[in-house]
This record gives C-alpha cells, structure tokens and sequence, in this order.
C-alpha cells in the first residue's frame, strides 16, 4: 500500500513540475508585457459606448492589438480631453491616438508624429430636420445659417465662412448634447455629426423620422494611429499589423459591431 501510495504522489508531483515547465515561459511573457496607453479624446459611440465597462470600438481595438502582440505589449485605454491630450502632445510623453487624421494635429507632412497607415475611413454628416432639410452643395450653402458643430473640432468649409462673419457656429459638448437641441429647438438650422453617434444616437432616442441627411457629407476622413516618435518600436508592430487588418475575421467582426 505504501509503495502504490508513494508511485501515485511521485506521479502527481511529476505532472505538477511538467505543468509548471509548460506555464512558466506563458507566465514569463505575459509578466514582461509593455503598457502602451492610448489616449482616447473620442468619448462618444461607437468609440467609447461605456467607460466603466470598457464597451465600444477603442476598447475592443486595445485589446485586438493586445491580442495580435502576442504577449509583447498590453494596450490601454485611457480616456481623455482634447485639451489634456494636445498638452501631453506638446511634453513629449509617449503616447498613442486611434482614430485620428493629421490635419487635426496640424502634421499634414507626417513629419512631427509617427502615422501608420489608414485604419478607416470616417465621415461627417450634415444633419437637419425633415420640415427644413439642408442640402450641402458647396460653401455657400452654410451662407447665413446657424450650424452646430463639437466644440474644438475643425470643419473647414464651415470655419472658412465663421471667419468671414458669413455663417454662425454652434458649439456642444458632444454629439447627444447637439441633436436634442437640433431636435427640441429652431435655433439650429444644421449640425455636423460624425456617422457613428449619429446612427447610435438617433436610433437610441428614435430620432430617424424627424432627421434628414445631406446626400453630401460635411466631410469624409482617412484616419490613422498617431504615435509620438519614442515609440518606434511598437509602430513597427502596428504597421505589420495593418498589413493583412482587412482580411482579418477579428477585426471584420469589431468594425461590423460597432461602424454603420
């Protein structure tokens, strides 16, 4: 009895160290992770559905990269200004922006950051109500109207006509704060709003019926990862990722859940 007792815990204990032989190099990996925090000023869907759940497409993003690194790096978010991301831009602390074109940045040479190529490509529309449609043909269609916009963004037709005291900008918070007014008051003619919210946002509050869209869009932009140029190495790593990203099911599958 004692030696089939002693046979069975000599096994046990050889199946222990294999197991332990066979996790380590996993555990190794994973404990030698690099933190790379994307710095999210998107905090509206489908970028950001919920903070505290980590929900929407910069989440699941993070951890598609996470995934792809295969232990090499751990991607987070963090959610953030505009204001507070342009400051940490101008200190050089090592960041990196989804989502992103560079004209708003003000590197149209791709010179001061590192880009990768286009991830995607995301358009703003022009929303007005259905009793007052606006149709957008050109600048002059802006000519002595009111139109809403997010505070700190550039829409260049617009602006060009603010500065000439041709047309009249309207800032809001976020896009939900401009289509309740656009819905609830007359002082808007128009709002600019990007297609994501404006799908999520309008089916969420039943808005569809009362909204008319311009056949033209305010804007349409290829957007990239910004990266501030200490991180070299894991701009290597994402643009081999980007290589094959569109014939990849995962990614296929994230941008159908969350992009209209």
């Amino acid at each position: 009895m004692i030696s089939y007792l002693k046979l069975f815990f000599n096994s046990i204990s050889y199946l222990m160290m294999v197991f332990i032989s066979l996790m380590l190099p996993i555990l190794q990996v994973q404990a030698s992770s690099k933190a790379i925090t994307i710095f999210e000023y998107h905090q509206f869907p489908p970028m950001v559905v919920s903070k505290d759940k980590e929900v929407g497409l910069s989440y699941g993003f993070a951890r598609y990269l996470t995934k792809k690194s295969k232990g090499q790096y751990e991607f987070e978010i963090n959610v953030t200004s505009m204001q507070r991301l342009q400051s940490l831009l101008v200190s050089d602390q090592p960041a990196v922006v989804l989502f992103v074109n560079p004209v708003w940045f003000d590197d149209t040479k791709m010179e001061r950051f590192l880009w990768t190529d286009v991830v995607l490509t995301l358009k703003d529309e022009l929303v007005s109500k259905k009793m007052r449609p606006l149709e957008l043909n050109d600048e002059s269609s802006y000519a002595g109207r009111v139109i809403g916009g997010i505070d700190g963004y550039t829409y260049p037709m617009l602006d060009k006509l603010v500065s000439e005291n041709k047309a009249h900008r309207v800032n809001f918070n976020n896009d939900l704060e401009g289509l309740r007014r656009l819905n609830e008051s007359d002082d808007l003619d128009a709002l600019i709003v990007n297609e994501g919210p404006l799908k999520f946002y309008s089916d969420l509050l039943g808005l569809k019926k009362n909204l008319y869209i311009s056949k033209q869009p305010s804007g349409v932009y290829p957007v990239r990862i910004l990266l501030t140029n200490d991180l070299i190495d894991v701009h290597a790593f994402l643009k081999e990722v980007l290589v094959d990203i569109e014939s990849d099911k995962d990614w296929l599958n994230l941008k159908a859940l969350y992009l209209p």
